[in-house]
């Protein structure tokens, strides 16, 4: 007969979750919390069902977006290409992401908040990072005027065409599954323009697992200068 794991195993990879996945301690590099690339690739084929342990990690952490060092790099190099000046963290949930930024943005000199409503979230011993605020986005994106919004993982079927249609708005970073259902509204990948970013796509995985990993560039209403506006 088959059963699941035990008691015993269940607080085992409780306790591992907590070790991989964690905020960056006092006096830490900014992404010394994160793993390199190559460390999430070694443990992911170490598994035998990548998606379920992805999802397992989740369920024990309440981050539902894993970046690697690497992602997040690759993303500050954009954010200096492209001459962002204010940046929005919409979702930022516990704010594994937004500890890595939020230092990369004040030395790049790039205006940064971060924002989740509180509602939806899984029970967690990973506490809330102290930059993330209790805001809902579309507020805080009208306040700050962001060029640039990354949302990680919106809720099921909820739309990013209110904040694709601010006249603000260059571009909409939306990591995820692509087509919608799972991660934002499926309309939105069927009347908003967009791009999947092969680069940000290569690196960071979601708890899904790497085949329905995604990160989509929405265009906003926002028009960037003509020698910054391919993402």
């Amino acid at each position: 007969m088959l059963s699941g794991p035990s008691f015993r195993e269940h607080r085992d990879f409780e306790r591992f979750a907590r070790d991989l996945v964690r905020l960056p301690g006092s006096g830490e590099d900014p992404l010394s919390h994160l793993l390199p690339e190559a460390r999430w690739r070694e443990l992911t084929r170490g598994v035998p069902d990548e998606a379920a342990w992805l999802m397992a990690l989740s369920q024990a952490t309440g981050v539902y977006f894993f970046p690697s060092r690497e992602w997040v790099q690759t993303l500050m190099r954009y954010l200096k290409l492209l001459g962002v000046t204010r940046l929005l963290e919409a979702g930022a949930g516990r704010g594994y992401l937004t500890a890595a930024l939020a230092p990369g943005c004040a030395a790049a000199g790039i205006r940064f908040r971060a924002v989740d409503r509180g509602d939806g979230e899984f029970v967690s011993d990973l506490p809330v990072y102290a930059g993330v605020e209790r805001a809902d986005a579309l507020t805080a994106a009208r306040e700050l005027r962001p060029e640039v919004v990354l949302y990680a993982w919106p809720p099921p079927g909820q739309s990013v065409a209110p904040l694709c249609q601010t006249d603000f708005l260059h571009y909409l970073i939306l990591i995820g599954e692509a087509g919608g259902g799972a991660t934002g509204a499926r309309e939105d990948w069927q009347t908003l323009p967009h791009k999947v970013s092969p680069a940000l796509s290569r690196y960071g995985r979601g708890r899904t697992g790497a085949l329905t990993h995604r990160v989509t560039v929405f265009y906003g209403g926002g028009r960037p200068p003509r020698d910054r506006r391919r993402l």
